[in-house]
């Protein structure tokens, strides 16, 4: 542009100069430089407009707070070309390849997956830390519901009209927002429910002779036979929810008392008891399952009283890189992909009367008598939180 209006004075200088030019002549160049000028300016509104546009559809494909259609995110994931699951379930690798497969076949998605299980505790931790900075390195994460609630409170997790978006194509959508506290509607999707209870080694205690009660295992006969959790003794931890406070702390008092085994998580509780080096435990049903189906002597039933009850959801970072693709396939998998996989996976939720698995877990826990423990209201959360305290400085003072 700068050189063009040195052009122009130039000329005008020449025709000012009354050169050997004609007064007609004059007026043709004067005529050409007023036509080169408007499509100069025309030339560059274009431009300014072609950018302004494609900066606006840019915006709407990578944003998830205006792609509310599924068509808007299928158009978003397609412009977006990755996708980072960083979920630990379905455990096994064939599976989350089938997934992976089924999810861009059902969308006509050409784009790279990349899935990087984590464990939901290690997970909460990276969150957490990355978030702070407004980023994160992955689109899509599992975690707790209690475990998930710090980060909602903080802005870390993404909100979604997940129904209004998947109602009509994605049956079973509405479910999923379900059974979470009123302030974390619509941030989490449900994936599958943990369900606790007593685990055994049939090769060294009969079932007869088990105990039927939680507080039963604080009965000195268990004494150095029995392996439980170190991380808050997980499951007893959620007892809080159902009989408070003081009854838990005196439960985990009893059990720290008969020298229990201590190990990192629920699976390696399952662990050393299918190995032998405790007689009983606290452990998960799935767990369990898939253990007995590699054959290990182990086995599981829920306790007569109490079931905690711990629902693993799916979420959407608030700072995903790739939000398009991660609110689509959290939709996708906890509806369609959780009916493809959650029976080999030995995974559902009590509460779906589709999950052959989630059916057979609730028949179980009804003819026991048991009744569900499981978080219905944010309080319960830092109520949970100060129980915690106190059980981890029992376990640091053993």
């Amino acid at each position: 542009m700068q050189k063009f209006g040195e052009i122009i004075k130039k000329v005008q200088y020449l025709i000012d100069s009354r050169l050997s030019l004609r007064h007609s002549w004059r007026r043709h160049i004067t005529r050409l430089i007023d036509v080169r000028k408007r499509e100069e300016e025309m030339l560059f509104n274009s431009t300014i407009g072609r950018i302004a546009s494609a900066a606006v559809a840019t915006a709407i494909l990578t944003s998830g707070a205006f792609a509310q259609s599924v068509e808007d995110l299928v158009a978003g994931a397609q412009a977006e070309g990755e996708l980072v699951v960083l979920m630990l379930h379905p455990t096994n690798s064939a599976n989350r390849d089938r997934l992976i497969e089924a999810f861009k076949k059902e969308y006509d998605l050409d784009i790279k997956i990349e899935w990087a299980p984590m464990h939901p505790t290690a997970l909460m931790g990276r969150l957490n830390a990355e978030s702070a900075s407004g980023t994160f390195s992955g689109d899509v994460g599992q975690g707790s519901v209690d475990d998930l609630w710090p980060s909602v409170e903080k802005g870390y997790i993404a909100k979604f009209d997940w129904t209004t978006t998947f109602g009509d194509s994605l049956p079973g959508i509405k479910e999923a927002t379900e059974g979470v506290p009123p302030e974390m509607h619509d941030t989490v999707l449900s994936m599958f429910d943990l369900v606790y209870g007593l685990i055994w080694n049939p090769e060294f205690v009969d079932e007869a002779d088990l105990p039927k009660n939680v507080a039963d295992l604080t009965d000195p006969k268990w004494d150095g036979k029995i392996a439980l959790n170190s991380y808050h003794i997980a499951p007893v931890d959620y007892l809080n929810y159902e009989i408070g406070h003081d009854e838990t702390v005196s439960i985990v008092e009893g059990l720290l008392a008969n020298g229990p085994i201590l190990k990192a998580g629920s699976g390696a509780v399952g662990a050393a008891v299918s190995a032998g080096e405790a007689a009983v435990g606290t452990g998960m049903a799935y767990a369990t399952d898939l253990a007995v189906a590699r054959g290990e002597p182990i086995r599981f039933r829920p306790f007569a009283d109490y079931t905690p009850v711990l629902g693993m959801k799916t979420f959407v970072p608030e700072y995903a890189p790739h939000p398009n693709a991660a609110r689509l396939f959290a939709a996708w998998f906890v509806t369609k992909g959780m009916e493809m996989v959650g029976e080999e996976e030995r995974i559902g939720q009590l509460s779906n009367p589709n999950s052959s698995v989630g059916a057979a877990l609730k028949r179980q826990i009804d003819d026991s008598g048991s009744a569900v423990v499981s978080v219905s209201s944010i309080a319960q959360f830092d109520q949970l939180a100060e129980t915690r305290k106190v059980i981890d400085k029992m376990i640091a003072d053993q």
